[in-house]
């Protein structure tokens, strides 16, 4: 067994679940809570605990994985800050997922899933998966819009489509306005990260630096695959303070190429 701890920050909800890189989707322990403006005094202390439910201690972790946004500016930057340090201090790979991607798993729904992320300022950050059989693939990236916007796309789709994430509480009525009938919304509950989706959205990523392409790796291998230093957060657009800086400075303006991402990838 080599356990991974694989945690998201980037709401208001916490999630965290430990995972095994010998056993594919296996989730050794799973927890999440409520942690509002809390996570940063949280995370640590819960996974600490959850660990020892199983009689594991940090230093057994194998790897690191961490939902790398789009989502709360600060929850971004406390997740892949937190998970950064604990990749280096134990020195194993760290490896990033997206947290739409873990909502979407989260809704255990089949078919076209539409994944509502609140990106306040009136604006929210959509993200569409064809789900089967307990998987979620992506068919856009993410991006930042008006829920308008959004809702006009997906009506002009025409076809039924499974509604979830935080961006529901403000905007449900907008897309219930456009698509009808052929909304349906995944119950409050689930609208949000859960452990098992954490572990499933990690394995899910493809390409270099991703948990299925280190799990098969020596440590040091997968160190040098999966570095802490080249994992950055997925944002989208730059948060209100940088904005306000941007304007001030006459260049006001969202981020290239949709946002920041990684690995390899420059702001």
């Amino acid at each position: 067994m080599r356990p991974f701890l694989a945690f998201d920050t980037a709401t208001d909800h916490l999630a965290l679940a430990v995972g095994d890189l010998d056993a594919p989707g296996e989730v050794l322990i799973a927890r999440d809570m409520p942690a509002p403006r809390a996570a940063n005094t949280v995370v640590l202390p819960m996974a600490e605990r959850m660990l020892a439910t199983i009689a594991l201690a940090p230093a057994d972790l194998a790897a690191i994985a961490v939902g790398r946004g789009p989502g709360s500016f600060t929850g971004v930057r406390i997740g892949v800050a937190t998970a950064k340090g604990l990749a280096h201090g134990l020195g194993v790979p760290l490896v990033g997922f997206g947290t739409l991607d873990a909502v979407a798993l989260a809704a255990r729904a089949e078919g076209l899933v539409g994944v509502l992320g609140d990106a306040m300022r009136g604006e929210v950050y959509p993200a569409l998966f064809r789900a089967h059989a307990g998987t979620a693939a992506r068919v856009a990236p993410d991006r930042v819009a008006h829920p308008g916007d959004v809702a006009a796309e997906w009506a002009a789709l025409d076809e039924p489509i499974m509604l979830t994430g935080n961006g529901l509480i403000k905007h449900a009525e907008v897309l219930i306005a456009a698509l009808g009938a052929r909304a349906t919304f995944v119950p409050e509950g689930r609208r949000r990260p859960d452990g098992a989706s954490l572990v499933a959205a990690a394995w899910a990523e493809s390409g270099e630096g991703t948990l299925s392409a280190v799990a098969g790796l020596s440590r040091p291998d997968a160190c040098g695959a999966a570095h802490p230093q080249t994992l950055l957060p997925i944002y989208t657009r730059l948060s209100d303070a940088e904005e306000a800086e941007r304007v001030r400075a006459g260049r006001a303006g969202t981020l290239p190429h949709g946002g920041v991402a990684g690995p390899g990838a420059t702001a």
